[in-house]
């Protein structure tokens, strides 16, 4: 969907959406869409719907070492991208890496923290933690990565 399609909706998506928690801008591929297929600045368009939807918290996914994209950057440009995140609109970043690799977590976290925001920490599940002949991802397993997460300084589990 473009940006002025989206800011059109905005007055009406704050008040209707004025009571909760957060309102998604960004996961996936969405800021890689905005630039490479619509042709627009995934900046500018977060920022002028915030100031469109100013009492709905805005809320991104951070793929951990990978922010928005698809390979490792390194710590400085995460750390720089999720302070632009923040002072662009962001307020929530929920972290998550599909391996629920701890360092790549972590370096969301921080990134994310340092930028001022709230954090998000996100366990990936498959399986069935009920099922007795799993012996790695298990209950403890996920128990121990929460854990783990919370000892980050995440503000909450997803």
């Amino acid at each position: 969907m473009r940006s002025h399609d989206l800011i059109q909706c905005g007055p009406y998506t704050n008040k209707a959406l004025q009571k909760a928690f957060s309102l998604e801008m960004w996961g996936g591929a969405t800021f890689d869409v905005a630039m490479r297929f619509l042709h627009e600045c995934p900046w500018d368009r977060l920022e002028r719907l915030r100031e469109e939807v100013p009492d709905v918290p805005f809320q991104m996914l951070l793929r951990g070492a990978n922010a928005v994209g698809y390979t490792s950057y390194p710590d400085n440009v995460v750390y720089r991208f999720c302070k632009q995140a923040h002072e662009s609109g962001i307020d929530v970043f929920r972290v998550f890496d599909s391996l629920n690799y701890i360092e790549n977590l972590k370096l969301g976290v921080d990134a994310a923290g340092a930028a001022g925001g709230f954090i998000e920490g996100t366990m990936s599940y498959t399986g069935d933690i009920a099922d007795p002949t799993k012996e790695k991802y298990n209950l403890e397993y996920y128990i121990d990565l929460s854990r783990q997460l919370v000892d980050m300084g995440v503000h909450s589990l997803a």
